[in-house]
């Protein structure tokens, strides 16, 4: 029962990342705002969980992660609260970057207290496993539950529906997660940082990077070259993001028995092989040209995830469970972020789309490749 509490902590998290993107058209147009305005209703969430998860990830570590998981779900559902009944852009961004705080005050102690309730090594990596799929589900559930919300209530429903999410949540969590108190002598030892954490970290770092990008990468494919709308393109994406979500259980079971180098490897492979794939789409291909894409880069990141956490994880005491997990948070946020600008900006200045695509080809089967040997030279 604890781990599917905090499963759903994460999955109300990665939730807001998607749901909202199909409500942008109808939040501009309800709001009377720009073009401009609208991109901040995601990046003022964004910018927010991607700048405080460290801190927070830390201040877990100081106080206690129970506080910061309630915390973190008191601040959520309050700004999701205001968010539902914002009367101009200007409070919706700010409800938004509120959103934020509290995603990440929830996101690394959810994991952080796995790290504690979990001591086996093999057992925390299954849990971590099911804690990623959890999240990974979010990632699909997303623009299908933003796109049913949006067309039977409006765009306000997909903010409000967390608040009886989080009201049944809050109490259960106030009864269910433990108390863990830090003492002072654990907060002033000196942290030794190895090789494997920062080896897991640039990997979880690079991953984010030529996934999330390729994923808008194919996303302005479906749309804007053969012309799909939202609701297709987004089942068209499918083959991505379901292997996300039901392999991360599935790698938490194998990085449990044989640790995390062995999914990890054949994740970065797939990934590989998915971005070079790429390769093979021309100016009159149609949708089945990027289904080998998608497949590698489904299956690729859905072994990847759970393995990579855990070796970050598993890299650090577990007094430090809050800092390794903003960490490994923070590298996959940020340089995710960092990847979706990447790959807009390569495919804005390519003399078409497919020459940006083959541009994106190289890079990101390069990258996934470099990250595999930083796998093999780090992570055990």
């Amino acid at each position: 029962m604890l781990l599917a509490l905090l499963c759903i902590g994460i999955f109300l998290v990665q939730l807001d990342v998607t749901v909202v993107n199909v409500a942008l058209p109808t939040i501009r147009t309800g709001l009377d705002t720009s073009a401009a305005g609208q991109q901040w209703v995601v990046s003022g969430y964004m910018i927010a969980l991607a700048g405080l998860l460290l801190v927070c990830g830390a201040l877990g570590d100081r106080i206690g992660h129970r506080r910061t998981v309630l915390a973190g779900l008191t601040v959520f559902g309050c700004a999701s609260l205001v968010c539902g009944i914002a009367p101009n852009m200007e409070l919706l961004v700010a409800a938004r970057a509120l959103q934020g705080v509290g995603a990440a005050l929830l996101l690394p102690s959810t994991l952080a207290v796995i790290t504690d309730q979990y001591v086996d090594s093999a057992a925390r990596a299954r849990a971590v496993g099911i804690w990623a799929g959890a999240g990974a589900l979010a990632l699909v559930a997303g623009p299908v539950l933003g796109g049913v919300l949006v067309n039977g209530f409006g765009w306000r429903a997909v903010f409000l529906i967390n608040l009886p999410i989080i009201a049944l949540v809050l109490p259960m969590a106030w009864r269910m997660v433990p108390r863990r108190r830090t003492t002072r002598h654990e907060t002033h030892v000196r942290l030794h940082v190895g090789r494997a954490f920062v080896g897991a970290n640039v990997v979880s770092g690079l991953m984010n990077l030529v996934g999330l990008g390729t994923l808008l990468a194919l996303t302005l494919y479906l749309q804007e070259h053969l012309d799909q709308s939202a609701l297709r393109a987004g089942l068209e994406l499918l083959p991505v993001l379901l292997p996300l979500a039901v392999l991360g259980p599935i790698s938490g079971r194998i990085t449990a028995r044989y640790g995390s180098r062995l999914p990890m490897s054949f994740g970065l492979a797939l990934g590989a092989i998915g971005s070079f794939c790429l390769l093979a789409v021309r100016p009159d291909s149609r949708y089945g040209a990027v289904v080998p894409v998608e497949i590698g880069l489904g299956i690729g990141m859905g072994l990847l995830t759970a393995a990579v956490v855990h070796a970050a994880i598993a890299a650090l005491p577990p007094d430090r469970a809050g800092l390794a997990s903003g960490v490994n948070n923070t590298a996959r946020q940020a340089v995710g972020a960092a990847g979706v600008a990447g790959y807009s900006a390569v495919l804005s200045h390519s003399a078409t789309l497919t020459a940006g695509l083959h541009t994106l080809a190289w890079a990101g089967g390069v990258l996934w490749v470099v990250a595999l040997g930083i796998t093999w030279l780090t992570v055990d």
